[in-house]
């Protein structure tokens, strides 16, 4: 073993060592934080219960929060601010369009992920440089090494987006025609359009409930229902949800019944959710094939022909 291959291992692991002393840190201050509110929580409640005017008030602490959010999280988010500068703003209003579909995760902004982008890039030319430092033994082979390792790390913020928006995208998608389904039920039932999405974001913990109630807030606060709906479409960009929205504006517009609407948008989206799982199934063997061919007919051959060996061998 060379001592470019040992100091690319020590390398990964002070890496993963340093990764696992801060999860460490961060775990214990949280654990701190949460038995400090609990302990505030019932000894505050005591004088709450007993509502004696004559005992001494506690004056809240002007400082809140604990020491990792005041601290490190403080500093780290200012960092990400001043690097997500450089992004320009066409590519940062695409990613804020894509962080909002896929529910803003992590309480993440566009200008956020751009810096955490920086951050991974700076990262992996880090490492392709501690792989590469050695000048003198410097090969072919650790170059392109070294420019996978940074094309991945700079790819990776970016795929986990995607796949946070797909996600989202697809259980929307799957949840649509059940919900379809109960709207059309409570309009039979006599209810109106606005009290049936009330009713159903109200009883249902997913993610097509969080904007449906989210529809039923905006219409509460003053917006129209044709507002509220484009916006929900907008929101999640999901095209059967957006075609539904037409259908439901227009049905508003000429005074069609809700009620047969929505029953036959539930049919024809349960159709549809059908030809997409045939379509998913007809893919899977040609996925398949790749694995049963790395896998699967290696150890078919060695167990067929494995007993053969020492007899071939000898013949010859």
């Amino acid at each position: 073993m060379n001592s470019q291959t040992i100091m690319m291992i020590g390398g990964v692991v002070g890496v993963v060592g340093l990764a696992l002393a801060i999860f460490g840190i961060v775990a214990y201050m949280r654990r701190g934080k949460k038995i400090s509110s609990r302990i505030e929580h019932f000894v505050g409640s005591k004088v709450e219960i007993n509502g004696d005017s004559n005992e001494r008030r506690i004056i809240a602490r002007e400082i809140r929060g604990s020491l990792y959010n005041r601290t490190i999280m403080n500093w780290f988010k200012k960092v990400l601010d001043i690097l997500g500068k450089f992004e320009p703003k066409k590519s940062v209003a695409d990613i804020e369009k894509k962080l909002i579909i896929a529910g803003n995760p992590s309480n993440l902004h566009a200008r956020e992920f751009s810096a955490i982008r920086i951050l991974m890039l700076i990262a992996g030319v880090i490492i392709a440089f501690m792989m590469n430092r050695d000048f003198e033994n410097i090969t072919r082979n650790s170059i392109l090494i070294g420019l996978a390792i940074i094309v991945v790390f700079m790819a990776m913020p970016g795929y986990w987006l995607k796949g946070k928006v797909r996600a989202r995208q697809d259980e929307i998608r799957r949840g649509l025609p059940d919900a379809l389904d109960m709207l059309s039920v409570c309009a039979s039932a006599g209810l109106g359009f606005d009290q049936s999405l009330q009713k159903i974001s109200n009883y249902w913990d997913t993610v097509l409930g969080f904007e449906l109630k989210r529809v039923t807030q905006e219409m509460e606060m003053g917006i129209s229902r044709t507002t509220a709906l484009r916006n929900l479409g907008s929101r999640v960009d999901v095209e059967d949800l957006s075609r539904f929205i037409a259908l439901i504006i227009q049905a508003e517009k000429v005074g069609m019944s809700y009620a047969d609407v929505l029953h036959s948008q539930a049919i024809q989206m349960r159709v549809q959710r059908q030809y997409r799982a045939r379509e998913i199934a007809n893919k899977l063997p040609g996925k398949m094939i790749l694995p049963i061919a790395l896998l699967i007919f290696p150890a078919m051959i060695l167990v067929i022909l494995g007993p053969t060996i020492p007899i071939l061998m000898d013949l010859f």
